[in-house]
């Protein structure tokens, strides 16, 4: 083979890895956290460079929070403690005080206000003032604990990598003939 016919087949392997990159990293959050995969919709981008070691490709992650809502937020109403969040599977918390308002036509976990110097002997800022709660950024879901979901993420596109510039390259012996 040529070695236009190999570099056009490694080129073809890396925009297949590129292309499935995105999915990849929402697969792997959505295994550990509670959230959507529309709720992480675009909060990845993912770049290629060259580097001492040849091309790479790497995803970057936004460290905008998302709404505490989108972790599966639920309310009982006025007579419950507060709202509930789940942001890893399997672990709900209360937040004392929260509650799910409509803010800008959009549903969000809020929690009202409390300052020192309001007038009311509760303490609570008597212009309404709400605080929107958030959960974890997608950079900080990709990193985790331990950068568990960021080290198989790694692994899981360096071993389709391989696989997917093995066929290319049968691909590209095919052609030839």
């Amino acid at each position: 083979m040529s070695k236009t016919a190999i570099a056009k087949a490694d080129s073809r392997s890396i925009a297949s890895v590129r292309r499935r990159f995105e999915p990849a990293a929402k697969r792997a959050i959505r295994e550990v956290y509670t959230v959507r995969a529309g709720d992480l919709s675009g909060r990845f981008s993912v770049r290629s460079g060259l580097g001492e070691e040849g091309e790479y490709l790497s995803l970057n992650a936004s460290t905008k929070k998302l709404p505490l809502i989108g972790f599966g937020g639920r309310w009982g109403g006025r007579k419950t403690a507060g709202a509930t969040a789940g942001i890893q599977v399997g672990m709900r918390k209360v937040y004392t005080s929260a509650f799910i308002a409509r803010i800008g036509g959009q549903r969000r976990m809020v929690v009202r206000q409390f300052s020192r110097d309001a007038t009311a002997p509760s303490g609570r800022d008597g212009r309404r003032k709400l605080r929107t709660l958030t959960g974890a950024s997608a950079f900080q879901m990709v990193m985790g604990e331990g950068e568990v979901v960021a080290s198989r993420l790694a692994r899981e596109m360096n071993m389709y990598r391989s696989t997917e510039l093995i066929r290319q390259l049968a691909l590209a012996r095919r052609r030839k003939r």
